[in-house]
């Protein structure tokens, strides 16, 4: 009988080297997850103009015009005075909504100031109106 010799040794998959890169892979994202900064935002969702609501009822307006000027109710105001007078307005008028108009060319950093003052002082609740631009209509997005 004749045996023949085998040339080729036998094929071996090294488990060894693919075990290394993921556990290079894992450590990786793990270090890359920790050292992410977690970005703070305010919780206030701006309207899409195509969508949104007709505001309706009573309303107290807040304004913020081009320059960051704020009128409530067409009162000028300072940026510190806006939640008492809010309030007054508010206690005033039951079941009021505080609507917040925006020059659509105003910065909005002047708009995150304003909602960062609302906010921290109970205030958190509004919407914010902007020009429905198929009706030529206000049209607004309440926040949750």
């Amino acid at each position: 009988m004749i045996r023949f010799r085998s040339t080729c040794p036998d094929v071996r998959l090294e488990m060894t080297p693919l075990i290394d890169v993921i556990f290079l892979l894992l450590t990786f994202f793990i270090f890359a997850l920790v050292l992410m900064v977690r970005a703070e935002v305010l919780d206030v969702k701006l309207p899409e103009i195509s969508g949104g609501q007709a505001p309706s009822g009573d309303m107290v307006s807040i304004a913020l015009d081009r320059a960051g000027r704020i009128t409530i109710e067409a009162e000028p105001v300072s940026l510190e005075s806006v939640p008492a007078r809010v309030r007054e307005l508010l206690e005033v008028r039951k079941g009021a909504r505080l609507v917040i108009a925006v020059d659509r060319d105003g910065s909005s950093g002047a708009l995150i100031r304003l909602a960062d003052v609302l906010a921290s002082s109970g205030l958190g609740e509004f919407s914010i109106i902007g020009t429905d631009a198929k009706e030529g209509r206000a049209a607004s997005e309440q926040e949750p």
